[in-house]
C-alpha cells in the first residue's frame, strides 16, 4: 500500500495554519513599525527601504521593496504573504524531519505541527514589518533541509548543486535576520547525528561531522566576516563591537550572565511559552475561538490517528532515534538563544517573543521526544492535545487583540479627520490612545502623515510634515520646561519635534471620543491620564487649520469610514466651536438627539452647553443639568467654562449659576 502520510501531513499543516492564523486576518491593520515603514514608502516610494535598512540589515530592503511593489499599502496581502511563508517553513521542516526519521511519520508530523502553532511567537500578524523575518525562517528551513538532501544524494552534480543552494539560502536568511544564526548549530547537530549512524566512535563522528560541515561553514564565517569587518552598523542593537564591549571589560561576569540567561530562556521557550502568552491574552478569548480550538485540535488528532493506522510502527520510535531527537531539540533550542544572549537581549512575552522563533524549532522536537518516553498512550495524547489546544487558543486571542487594536486605531484617526480638516505643517502631536501603547513617536506621526501629509516635505531626505512625541515623563518635563526643537535622524527619517509647538489628542478610554485639547480652555474627562492634565494647557489648538479642505483617511490603510455615531457629532460640534459657529452646534445637537445619541463621557457635552448658553436656550441647559451634576468634576468644569463666557445674557448666567455651579 502506498504511503500517503507525507501528503496527509502536508494537508494537515496547511489546514491547521489556516485555522490558526487566518480567521481574522482581514480585520488586522498596521501596527508597530508598520507605521513608519508605510508612511515613508507612501512619501518616497519603494526605494525608500534601501535608505531605511542601510543602517543595519540592507538585504531587507529588497524584500520590502518587492513586497511594496506588489502589495502597495494593502496590509491584507502582507499578512497573507507572511502566513504563506510561515506555513512553507513548517512544510520544509516536516520534509527535513521525514528525511531524518522516515519510518516515524506520526512522530515527525507532531513536531512540525507544534512548531507551526508554537504559542510563544506572537508577531505573525505584524505582516509588514515581519515579512523579512518570516521569509528568513522559510529560507533557513530550506537551507538546513538541503543539507540532509545532499547527505543522502549519490549523484555528484546534484550534491554540488544542493550544497550551492543550501549555502545561498543560508546566506540570504542570515542577511535578513542575523539572530537566526542558531540554525547553523541545528545544521551541525544534524550532521553529527547522521555521522553517528555510520560510526560509533566519538572521535570519528566529530571528524566526519567537520568534513561534511566545511562547505556550509561559508554561511556562518562568510556572513560573520562581512558583518564584523566590512559592514558598519549605525544601530547599537546590531553593532557587534558595541555589544561585545562588555565582554572585554568583564569577561567572567559576562559569560556567567550569558549562561544564566540561556537557562532562563530555555525554560521560557519550552514551558513558559505555553503559559505566559495564554495568561496575558485570556481576556481576548471569544466563544467562537474555543470552538475553533476544539475543532482544529480534533482535526489534528484525527489526522495523526489516520497516519498511525497506515503506519502502525510510526508511533513508537526506537530509543536511538529518541536520543537523536532529544539531542537535536536541545541543541537547536540553545543555538537559537545564543545569538540573542550575546547581544544582551532575552526572550520575553509579548514584547520580545520574536527571539523565541528559532528556538521554537528545537522546543517542538524536544517536547515530542520527551513525551515519547512517557508511559501511557492516553497520557501522551492528552498532553499533546492540551498543548495544541492552548496554542490555538493563544493565537486566536492574539488575533482578536490585533483586530481590536486595529479597529481602535482606525476609529481614532477617523475621528481626528472629522475634527481636524488640516494640521499646520511641522506641528508636534502628543497623543493618548485608549488601549494601544505608544512605544515610539512614529506610532503617532506615521498615521497622522498618512492622512494629512502623505508626501515627504523635503526632496533630499525622508521628512514627514507632522512630528510627534511619546507621552511619558521625559516628554511631560520637556513640555513644562518649554524645551526647544529636537532633531532626530532615525533610519534616515528626519524629524524635528518641538515641545513649544504641540497639540494634544487624547481618547481617555474606549467609551470616550477623541478630544483635541484646547490649552486656553482645557476640558478633561474624569478618566483623563494625569500626564494629559499636566500638559493640556500647553496644547495649541490654533495648529488646527479650520478653513482648509478636510482630509479623509485612506481606506486602504484605515478602513471605511465608521458609522457616524455620537463621536461624529461631537467632533463636528467641537470644530464648529473653534469657528464660533454656535448655530451649527445647536443643529448638530438636535440631529444627535433625534437619533437618540448621547455621550458616555459627560465632558463631551461642553461644546453643546456653550452653544445652548450662547443661544439663550435655557430649556436645554435645564434638561442637561442633572446629567452634568451627576459628576461633580464635570459640573465644576461646566461652571467655570460657561461662567467665563463674556456674551451670555443675565438669565442664562443665573441659570448656569443655579444649575451647574454646585456649592
Amino acid at each position: 500500500m502506498r504511503d500517503r502520510s507525507g501528503l496527509v501531513g502536508a494537508i494537515l499543516l496547511v489546514l491547521a495554519g489556516a485555522l490558526v492564523y487566518l480567521p481574522l486576518t482581514h480585520k488586522i491593520g498596521y501596527s508597530h513599525d508598520d507605521w513608519y515603514l508605510m508612511a515613508s514608502a507612501r512619501a518616497e516610494g519603494a526605494d525608500v527601504f534601501h535608505d531605511i535598512y542601510s543602517v543595519d540589515r540592507p538585504l531587507r530592503a529588497y524584500v520590502l521593496a518587492s513586497a511594496y511593489t506588489l502589495f502597495g499599502q494593502n496590509v491584507l496581502f502582507y499578512n497573507l504573504s507572511a502566513w504563506l511563508f510561515r506555513v512553507l517553513s513548517a512544510l520544509l521542516f516536516l520534509w527535513l524531519l521525514r528525511m531524518l526519521w522516515p519510518a516515524y511519520s506520526r512522530w515527525t508530523l507532531l513536531m512540525a505541527t507544534l512548531y507551526l502553532i508554537y504559542p510563544g511567537f506572537l508577531s505573525q500578524h505584524n505582516g509588514i514589518d515581519y515579512q523579512s523575518q518570516i521569509l528568513s525562517l522559510a529560507l533557513a528551513m530550506l537551507s538546513v533541509a538541503l543539507t540532509v538532501v545532499v547527505y543522502f544524494q549519490k549523484n555528484m552534480v546534484r550534491r554540488v548543486l544542493g550544497i550551492c543552494l543550501a549555502v545561498l539560502s543560508g546566506i540570504l536568511y542570515l542577511g535578513l535576520v542575523e539572530y537566526e544564526a542558531g540554525f547553523e548549530l541545528m545544521r551541525l547537530t544534524i550532521l553529527f547525528i547522521l555521522a553517528g549512524r555510520v560510526t560509533f566512535r566519538y572521535r570519528e563522528k566529530i571528524i566526519a561531522t567537520i568534513k561534511m560541515w566545511i562547505p556550509y561553514s561559508l554561511i556562518l564565517f562568510g556572513f560573520g566576516f562581512w558583518r564584523v569587518f566590512i559592514f558598519q552598523s549605525d544601530r547599537k542593537a546590531t553593532d557587534v563591537g558595541f555589544q561585545f564591549e562588555q565582554l572585554t571589560r568583564y569577561p567572567l561576569q559576562t559569560v556567567f550572565g550569558w549562561f544564566i540567561q540561556i537557562i532562563q530562556d530555555l525554560f521560557d521557550i519550552t514551558i513558559a511559552a505555553w503559559v505566559i502568552p495564554f495568561a496575558q491574552l485570556t481576556n481576548f478569548i471569544q466563544r467562537w475561538g474555543g470552538i475553533l480550538a476544539i475543532m482544529a485540535t480534533g482535526l489534528m488528532l484525527i489526522a495523526l490517528q489516520q497516519i498511525k493506522r497506515s503506519s502502525p510502527q510510526a508511533d513508537e520510535p526506537q530509543s536511538d532515534n529518541t536520543r537523536e531527537a532529544l539531542l537535536l531539540g536541545i541543541f537547536t533550542a540553545i543555538g537559537g538563544l545564543i545569538p540573542i544572549v550575546l547581544v544582551n537581549r532575552e526572550v520575553s512575552f509579548p514584547l520580545y517573543s520574536r527571539y523565541s522563533v528559532v528556538s521554537s524549532v528545537g522546543a517542538a522536537i524536544f517536547i515530542v521526544a520527551v513525551l515519547t518516553r512517557l508511559n501511557g498512550k492516553v497520557l501522551r495524547d492528552g498532553i499533546l492535545a492540551g498543548l495544541c489546544f492552548i496554542s490555538i487558543l493563544t493565537h486566536h486571542a492574539n488575533a482578536v487583540k490585533h483586530a481590536q487594536e486595529s479597529e481602535q486605531m482606525n476609529s481614532f484617526w477617523w475621528q481626528v479627520s472629522w475634527r481636524v480638516p488640516q494640521f499646520e505643517k511641522n506641528t508636534t502631536l502628543i497623543a493618548n490612545y485608549p488601549s494601544v501603547a505608544i512605544e515610539e513617536d512614529y506610532f503617532v506621526w506615521g498615521p497622522a502623515n498618512l492622512v494629512y501629509y502623505p508626501e515627504s516635505q523635503n526632496p533630499e531626505v525622508i521628512q514627514p510634515g507632522l512630528f510627534a512625541s511619546v507621552l511619558n515623563e521625559v516628554a511631560v518635563t520637556k513640555v513644562l520646561t518649554r524645551e526647544r526643537q529636537e532633531y532626530d535622524n532615525r533610519r534616515s527619517i528626519i524629524t524635528y519635534k518641538n515641545y513649544r509647538n504641540i497639540i494634544v489628542l487624547s481618547q481617555p478610554d474606549l467609551g470616550s471620543c477623541v478630544h483635541v485639547i484646547n490649552g486656553s480652555q482645557p476640558e478633561y474627562s474624569i478618566n483623563e491620564p494625569d500626564s494629559i492634565r499636566l500638559i493640556g494647557s500647553y496644547s495649541e489648538v490654533e495648529h488646527v487649520l479650520v478653513d482648509e479642505s478636510p482630509h479623509a483617511p485612506p481606506e486602504i490603510v484605515f478602513g471605511p469610514e465608521p458609522p457616524r455615531g455620537w463621536c461624529y457629532y461631537y467632533q463636528k460640534a467641537d470644530l464648529a466651536r473653534q469657528h464660533g459657529d454656535w448655530e451649527s452646534i445647536v443643529g448638530l445637537g438636535n440631529e444627535a438627539q433625534e437619533q437618540g445619541l448621547v455621550p458616555l463621557d459627560a465632558i463631551e457635552w461642553i461644546p453643546f452647553l456653550e452653544a445652548y448658553a450662547t443661544m439663550d436656550d435655557i430649556d436645554r441647559l435645564t434638561e442637561l443639568a442633572p446629567v452634568i451634576a451627576a459628576n461633580p468634576y464635570i459640573a465644576l468644569q461646566a461652571c467655570q467654562i460657561l461662567g467665563a463666557a463674556s456674551d451670555l445674557s443675565e438669565q442664562v448666567r443665573e441659570a448656569v449659576d443655579t444649575l451647574y455651579c454646585l456649592e
